[in-house]
């Protein structure tokens, strides 16, 4: 008896039991039952891709218009262009004009539901961080990054020196250039 998972089409199936009977001559006759194992998580169904990006959007506020930002802004971001870009009321609107015209679709009460919710959740920032004082717990809140991104820029400062460009930012293992990118106007090295 075998009892094993199989992907068929992108669904996934229990392969129940085979039975194989032998006939004279060498002829061996297979069967086996295949059933829908609907009792699978939906973690082993869900494909890893879309799990990490589960974990990501994990990091957004609850609240009104968060599903509709996923939904929509989701296909082609990820959160940390959200979090890491607090704007004004008037900035965000413009971002999302921006976005539409290159191609999020959404109504346009999905657009003033996702509009309210980022206004709401990430109003401009009024100072830069000071990105070689900065404490780890600092550079997590006021960056937007994980906890593990900021212990591992303190943690290479501390053995490098201080940073003086974004470049030198960019160094630090396991941050990607892009996480520094999109926050390179909230930081400063003085």
């Amino acid at each position: 008896m075998i009892n094993r998972q199989i992907a068929i089409g992108g669904t996934y199936m229990r392969v129940a039991g085979i039975c194989l009977l032998t006939l004279g001559g060498g002829i061996v006759i297979a069967s086996s039952v295949v059933l829908a194992s609907p009792s699978q998580s939906s973690q082993a169904q869900t494909p890893p891709a879309q799990q990490k990006a589960n974990s990501q959007f994990s990091r957004l506020p609850d609240g009104p218009g968060k599903e509709t930002l996923i939904k929509v802004c989701g296909k082609c971001h990820s959160p940390m262009n959200v979090i890491a870009n607090g704007q004004s009321r008037e900035g965000w609107e413009n971002e999302i004009t921006k976005m539409a015209g290159l191609g999020a679709t959404a109504s346009d009460e999905e657009f003033t539901e996702i509009l309210d919710y980022v206004t709401k959740n990430f109003p401009p920032s009024a100072t830069k961080l000071n990105i070689n004082k900065a404490t780890a717990a600092e550079i997590e809140t006021q960056l937007g990054l994980s906890s593990r991104q900021a212990e591992d820029i303190v943690a290479y400062r501390e053995k490098n020196g201080d940073f003086k460009t974004l470049e030198d930012i960019k160094k630090v293992p396991q941050l990607e250039a892009k996480e520094v990118d999109v926050r390179r106007n909230r930081i400063t090295f003085q």
